[in-house]
């Protein structure tokens, strides 16, 4: 019984270092020390199409009337957006809804009776001529809108920048694997494998105000940053 004892650990040694040597190798003798790097490329690029969301609220005791008003005022904005020459099938509603605002007692509870209707039409705007943006605020906002949620700048075709940033994100994986190789006193070898994280753009603002719109409301298109991340795994001679 002491002599089972004694064998036993040293045939699980030896089928242990086999292991070991078996998963430094591989079945093929490829080796299994690898290198990853995340190489990070960004560009930078003038937005050529602003997204513009804007509304019109109106509020009646008379449905009727809160819905007409808000036809109305909708109409003059339209129309406004007509005469800057915005195509129709740049303008999108993207919200639309009526509303019973009810009435509140003495405590501040709500009621059964309604007080009035909220009438809330909201739109999007692709404009293209971004020279037009500070003029379209201003005519939207003079000819019945009461509601801006928001402005944001794009590219709308991307491909090309984010393929720019592809490739400055590799020659960066490049530099950081060849450094670090160098320093560690080993070889790279071939690519094992290389893998994408999702873009991301972000806006980059910068002061300009009134372009184009004499005295229209102020705005900054700025520039638009697209980064990606690339990791590549390498091989180890």
């Amino acid at each position: 019984m002491p002599v089972i004892r004694k064998t036993i650990p040293f045939v699980l040694l030896v089928g242990l270092a086999l292991a070991s040597c078996a998963g430094a190798s591989g079945a093929s003798g490829v080796s299994e020390r690898t290198l990853t790097v995340t190489g990070t490329g960004s560009v930078k690029q003038a937005p050529d199409l602003a997204i513009v969301t804007l509304g019109v609220q109106t509020q009646d005791a008379d449905v009727g009337q809160a819905v007409g008003e808000n036809n109305r005022r909708m109409g003059r904005v339209m129309a406004a957006l007509e005469d800057l020459g915005v195509p129709s099938q740049d303008i999108r509603t993207t919200f639309y809804n009526v509303t019973a605002q009810p009435k509140f007692d003495q405590l501040g509870n709500p009621t059964a009776e309604v007080a009035s209707y909220l009438v809330d039409n909201t739109i999007e705007i692709r404009l293209r001529k971004l020279d037009q943006l500070g003029s379209l605020l201003q005519a939207a906002l003079t000819n019945g809108a009461n509601s801006v949620q928001g402005v944001s700048f794009t590219i709308e075709d991307p491909t090309e920048t984010l393929q720019n940033a592809r490739i400055k994100a590799m020659e960066d994986a490049s530099r950081q694997a060849g450094l670090l190789a160098e320093k560690s006193g080993v070889q790279l070898g071939k690519i094992r494998s290389v893998s994408e994280g999702g873009p991301v753009a972000a806006p980059l603002f910068q002061a300009a105000y009134g372009k184009g719109g004499g005295g229209g409301a102020p705005v900054s298109a700025g520039t638009v940053e697209y980064q990606v991340q690339i990791t590549v795994v390498y091989e180890l001679r």
